[in-house]
Parts: structure tokens; C-alpha cells; sequence
């Protein structure tokens, strides 16, 4: 009983604590940013476009048409590998609940997959 507890626990902690490290990095990387235009400001520096590009990496940003492609395989990679990964337990129980808990990022993928076809971007 104490197996069936831990190990899901475990699992799902573990990935909340990877998405909420990679935001929190996200977020402390935006702050700093925007200290140090804030300090050079101050100092009466001028700010000109190749320096605010070079700090907020803009060169680095993919146009939303690659976003919306890259979300909508990685989504539904991440629900095809779930639904797969449901064969592999022997209890109806648990592979029921992998194959529901599955089909939330195969659809967004699938509705990213569907934004992408359909968007006429103007990039």
C-alpha cells in the first residue's frame, strides 16, 4: 500500500518541481534584465536598439509560426509517450488513469498542430 502511494507522488512531484524550476529560472533571468537597463537609466546611458536587443536575447526568439509547430509536436509527443506508457502497467487502474491523464497534451498538441495549418502568419 505504501508503494502505491510514494511512487505516483514521487513522479508527479518531480515534474512539478522541474516546470516551476524552469519558470522561476525564466522569471529571474526577466528580473535581472531589466535591473540592469534599469541601472543603466539611471546612470544616463544610452540605450540603443542593438544593446536592448543583445539583452533580451530578441535574436534568440522563433516567430510564432515555429512556436505554435514546436508546442504542438512536443504536446502531443508527450500524449502519444503517455498513452504508450499506459500498456506497460498490468492493472486496469492505473492504465486508465495514464491514458486520461494522456489526452490532455495530445489535444493541445493536436490543437497547436491545428493553429499552425490553419494561421496564416505574416513573418
Amino acid at each position: 500500500m505504501q508503494e502505491e502511494f510514494w511512487v505516483p507522488l514521487i513522479v508527479f512531484g518531480s515534474f512539478a518541481g522541474v516546470i516551476i524550476s524552469y519558470f522561476m529560472y525564466a522569471h529571474k533571468n526577466k528580473v535581472v534584465i531589466m535591473k540592469t537597463i534599469e541601472k543603466a537609466v539611471e546612470n544616463g546611458t544610452n540605450l540603443t536598439p542593438e544593446l536592448l536587443e543583445k539583452l533580451s536575447n530578441s535574436k534568440t526568439v522563433q516567430p510564432p509560426r515555429v512556436k505554435d509547430l514546436r508546442r504542438g509536436i512536443v504536446l502531443a509527443s508527450i500524449g502519444i509517450a503517455g498513452f504508450v506508457a499506459s500498456f506497460m502497467f498490468s492493472h486496469p487502474e492505473p492504465q486508465e488513469a495514464f491514458r486520461i491523464l494522456s489526452m490532455l497534451p495530445l489535444f493541445m498538441g493536436a490543437g497547436f498542430l491545428l493553429v499552425w495549418k490553419l494561421n496564416r502568419y505574416e513573418d
